[in-house]
């Protein structure tokens, strides 16, 4: 009986170490199994762009990014570096989620080629910006001005002799034909414009610089300066008005506004040249002293020279003068003229 039992306990003891034995080996199985699955390739991204290997063949790993200095990146992961260099290197094979991985700046020159790029694309920002107002006011201006070269004030012409800048007058039919432009402002008179802008206002203090603009306002000076820019009367140059030097500083003021429209010679002209007209002056006050002359083919002309108490010093009627009549005068002396029209000062 002891023998039978003694029999049965070897064989229980015998199955069971089989049964242990098998359960080690198939753990060892799994695990083998387990590992294969989880290793992989490492592939070869040395040259690339550390954005593009990170979006490809580096998607399956976590990156440990180092400098070329050896130490570790501690910041963000920048985009536009290249890859040196791998550890595990290209082409082994490795059961580990990490991998090491050099690129070929320090940390500290990214981040100083970082801030020089933004700073770059803030400066363009910036310009970029600034362009964009500068079209802005361009646009504005571009609309801010109107030039009625129509010989008519009537509004059944429609849009005929319109213009909205001053090199589509220059072009235009009625700049050979029209007696001269109308200009207005922001729908307005341009003598009674609200208000100018600074490179308006600076025209007109051109106009004042050069002796004019103590009667009108900024905006009548700008306005006179606009309107000779477009197109001067027919008579521009043998006008002398109530103040000689305010015509030649209306003139000035015109050449710093359009020194290059086609009729700059004549605003040269008038701006430089000193002319009188008909009636009384007080040379050295009203006129200066030196020599005048009238235009060629006068006729019915009559010219005075007076002292200061009256005296006639010298005077004359001429009924025709074919080549113009020539008048020397000194300061304090009065001139007189009829019927001669524009003096013109020649010495």
């Amino acid at each position: 009986m002891k023998r039978h039992i003694s029999a049965v306990l070897a064989a229980l003891l015998v199955a069971a170490l089989t049964a242990c034995g098998g359960g080690a080996q198939q753990a060892a199985s799994s695990g083998d199994a387990a590992a294969a699955k989880n290793s992989r390739t490492v592939p070869d991204v040395i040259g690339k762009e550390l954005v593009e290997a990170r979006n490809s063949d580096l998607k399956d790993f976590v990156v440990n990014l180092f400098g070329k200095d050896g130490n570790k990146w501690l910041g963000y992961l920048p985009d536009n570096v290249t890859i040196v260099s791998t550890d595990p290197a290209a082409g082994s094979v490795t059961d580990k989620a990490d991998i090491d991985v050099t690129v070929s700046v320090t940390e500290a020159e990214a981040a100083e080629a970082d801030q020089k790029a933004q700073a770059q694309a803030t400066e363009a920002a910036k310009m970029f910006d600034a362009k964009a107002q500068e079209a802005a006011a361009a646009e504005k201006l571009a609309a801010r001005y109107t030039f009625d070269c129509s010989d008519t004030y009537s509004t059944s012409a429609g849009t005929q002799g319109i213009y909205k800048t001053l090199k589509q007058v220059w072009a235009a039919p009625e700049y050979k034909t029209s007696r001269t432009c109308r200009v207005e402002i922001d729908g307005e008179a341009a003598y009674g414009a609200k208000s100018l802008l600074p490179n308006e206002r600076a025209v007109a203090d051109v106009v004042v610089a050069h002796g004019g603009g103590t009667y009108d306002s900024p905006a009548g000076d700008f306005g006179t300066a606009l309107e000779l820019c477009a197109k001067p009367p027919v008579d521009y140059a043998d006008r002398v008005g109530g103040r000689p030097s305010a015509t030649r500083a209306d003139a000035y003021g015109a050449l710093a506004l359009c020194p290059d429209a086609p009729h700059a010679e004549l605003l040269r002209q008038v701006a430089t040249t000193i002319k009188v007209g008909d009636g009384t002056n007080v040379v050295g006050k009203d006129m200066e002293p030196g020599t005048y002359r009238t235009k060629p083919g006068v006729k019915d002309c009559y010219w005075a020279r007076s002292t200061g108490g009256g005296d006639i010093i010298a005077n004359n009627f001429v009924g025709f003068a074919p080549n113009g009549v020539t008048v020397t005068v000194y300061a304090g002396e009065g001139f007189e003229s009829q019927r001669c029209d524009v003096w013109t000062k020649i010495g």
